[in-house]
């Protein structure tokens, strides 16, 4: 006690006292990372009150650094498939906002943008022809994707807070959808893959987005009536949904070099998305 007391009476430096910067180590830290505001496909609209991103059209996210590229490369975090997420998670500057409670749309948006700050926008990658069906390479610009425009069809009737209701054209029932959220995609996954091994991609999708028919809520209920499902009403309503959910159009225009013919690919997310020189 009295040593410290002496220590600060003669004005000497606290030995656990951080050391002060020179004028030379403050240069080094006086760079400011950017950040970019990113366009939400939802732009919003489809965030519950309350939610950090309710009506907002943009969320801000800083440009990529070595500690998210210690992210990407860490093995425990690609083994339990968390490394996108904490990669989202670091980089989205309002703590405020849960990577699993943006919308899948949103968070397409924001892995686009967040991989051009850290690799540039153009994605060298291997896609098959729609015509022939042969693979090619491509170079696609991600600074090129955009919103899907997706006007609400008049049929559809939206609930707010992301879910929408519209009848089905054999059954006749009203059914009640909601939009997915990233946090929703491990819990399809084990829908799709039952303890059976058979795998149901089409009934676990739906049984995720269904929330009511007509009055009914029950969640055994609404699984036994997607099960037996017409096809025209599954059509429908996957068709329907497909044109409500916000997200970027990832689809690009080629000309095959094999058969030369036009058309839109889609862009494979692969492992050189966010590891180029793998």
């Amino acid at each position: 006690m009295s040593r410290r007391n002496n220590l600060e009476r003669l004005g000497a430096p606290h030995p656990d006292a951080p050391t002060p910067l020179t004028s030379e180590a403050s240069d080094l830290f006086a760079f400011v990372n950017p950040t970019e505001f990113v366009e939400l496909p939802s732009k919003g609209l489809f965030y519950p009150e309350g939610h950090p991103l309710h009506n907002q059209a943009v969320i801000e996210i800083k440009h990529m650094t070595a500690k998210e590229e210690d992210i990407l490369t860490s093995e425990a975090l690609l083994r339990n498939e968390l490394a996108i997420d904490r990669l989202l998670e670091s980089v989205i500057i309002n703590r405020e906002i849960k990577v699993g409670d943006l919308l899948l749309g949103d968070k397409n948006a924001i892995l686009i943008a967040t991989r051009v700050t850290g690799f540039g926008p153009f994605y060298d990658v291997s896609a098959p022809c729609p015509s022939c069906n042969k693979e090619s390479d491509y170079t696609f610009d991600l600074n090129e994707l955009k919103p899907h425009n997706n006007e609400i069809p008049e049929e559809v009737t939206s609930e707010g807070g992301g879910i929408f209701s519209f009848e089905l054209p054999v059954s006749k029932v009203r059914i009640y959808v909601r939009l997915l959220t990233s946090r929703d995609e491990k819990r399809i996954a084990s829908l799709i893959t039952g303890n059976n091994g058979i795998t149901s991609p089409i009934t676990g999708l739906l049984k995720s987005i269904v929330v009511q028919a007509n009055e009914h809520t029950d969640p055994k209920l609404l699984n036994k009536f997607i099960e037996s499902m017409p096809l025209p009403d599954v059509k429908h309503l996957r068709n329907i949904y497909d044109v409500i959910k916000p997200d970027l159009d990832l689809r690009f225009d080629i000309t095959c070099p094999l058969c030369h013919e036009e058309g839109k690919v889609g862009m494979p997310m692969t492992a050189r998305f966010f590891w180029p020189n793998s």
